[in-house]
């Protein structure tokens, strides 16, 4: 067993002689490290240590301002008082005061090993009953810790039907996790556009990390807590039952935010289900659907291969696509934004700014260069449009990737 320790220090070179001399016993552990007293607080109160190495002339808080309060989160907490020789006395007073014992600056080896022999000792005549409460908090931080891992994982295998009503309770009070007696599921699934294909640097993991973070913004408004991956990769959230228009607006405000930045095909399905005993039969119901309307009708994949080849020439409209296609504009305008999720225009807009942020890798090319190279005549209108779909300008972003690299 490890004996846990902070160091606290404002002299960079204390503070490593004692991390040094530390190291050199297999039974001690440096578990943090400050270098004024508000931080060796912090940490003191998210981290569970045996034994404080403390300054007492630190910053902000001293050492013994530091130890008042550390006695009132930890009352039998184990204080070393770090010290000169000017403030001898000081540190005497402070051993007074509930401190264990004091080392002198500068550090000396055989003192310090009497000092260790001597905490050693201490801490072992600690009952088995304070060293096992000890350790349980300690575990049910490191649980914490690892909470939503372990949420996700518990989520996963509600929604594959392997845990019984019984244990679902018994689960969720164990991690103090809420799944609402009457929910709503929310099952959203991306696939690449079939004309088009992703950056070589995205992969399944990625797309599911921006597909959850930016689920996590825009539905904030709702408890997001349940959520997992499940086998097939597609984000699936539990939250309290809400009104289904609401839902609906949220779920398309979703998938077009999503067509602005990747060259996926978002689909979201969502299903009311009572009771945990039903979660993974409504899970599958979600599943089921979201399975069935992941492919574009013939004339929408015409439609976006067509984008492909003309996004460059800025007179191309949904008047020459629909022309192409041989429907009204009105009737495909609404085959688009149903199937795709946004309007002609929007994806066409996204979809020429997602080539110009490829075009702008190449600093031989002039910006009115890329610009043309993407549909626009005026510099200045790409500008404004480039900034206001990726928040910087042209330059900007150009400068970026030089820093970047």
């Amino acid at each position: 067993m490890k004996y846990r320790t902070l160091v606290a220090d404002d002299e960079p070179m204390i503070r490593r002689g004692i991390i040094s001399f530390l190291k050199a016993y297999d039974d001690f552990e440096v578990v943090a490290e400050a270098e004024d007293g508000e931080m060796a607080l912090e940490k003191s109160k998210s981290t569970v240590i045996d034994v404080f190495f403390v300054d007492i002339n630190m910053p902000f808080l001293n050492g013994l301002d530091f130890i008042k309060e550390l006695k009132k989160l930890y009352p039998q907490a184990l204080v070393v008082i770090i010290t000169g020789y000017d403030l001898f006395e000081y540190a005497r007073k402070a051993v007074g005061l509930g401190v264990f014992d004091y080392v002198l600056k500068p550090l000396m080896e055989d003192p310090f090993d009497e000092l260790i022999g001597r905490i050693r000792e201490a801490l072992s005549k600690r009952s088995g009953e304070e060293m096992e409460k000890k350790y349980l908090e300690w575990a049910r931080d490191k649980m914490n810790e690892s909470r939503e891992l372990l949420v996700a994982e518990l989520v996963k295998k509600i929604i594959d039907g392997r845990l019984s009503e019984d244990e679902i309770t018994q689960e969720c009070n164990y991690l103090n996790l809420r799944i609402p007696e009457s929910y709503s599921m929310i099952l959203v699934r991306m696939d690449t556009r079939p004309t088009e294909e992703l950056n070589g640097d995205w992969n399944d993991d990625l797309l599911y990390f921006v597909s959850e973070n930016i689920a996590l913004e825009m539905f904030a408004s709702l408890a997001l807590e349940s959520r997992c991956r499940d086998e097939s990769g597609n984000l699936v959230l539990i939250t309290s039952r809400m009104d289904e228009s609401l839902l609906a607006e949220k779920a398309d405000e979703y998938i077009s935010y999503i067509s602005g930045i990747l060259p996926v095909k978002c689909v979201i399905e969502t299903a009311l289900g009572s009771g945990l005993g039903t979660i993974a039969g409504t899970y599958q119901e979600a599943l089921s659907r979201a399975s069935e309307n992941t492919g574009y009708s013939s004339i929408m994949e015409s439609v976006l291969e067509l984008m492909q080849e003309s996004y460059s020439r800025e007179e191309f409209s949904l008047q020459e696509a629909a022309d192409k296609v041989g429907l009204s504009v009105p009737y495909l305008s609404r085959i688009f934004r149903k199937e795709a999720g946004c309007t002609f225009v929007d994806y066409l807009t996204n979809l020429r700014m997602r080539k110009a942020s490829i075009l702008l890798h190449d600093e031989e090319m002039k910006i009115y260069e890329v610009a043309e190279s993407v549909g626009y005549t005026s510099q200045q209108y790409f500008s404004l449009v480039f900034k206001k779909k990726l928040g910087i300008s042209p330059v900007e972003y150009r400068q970026s990737i030089k820093e970047n690299k």
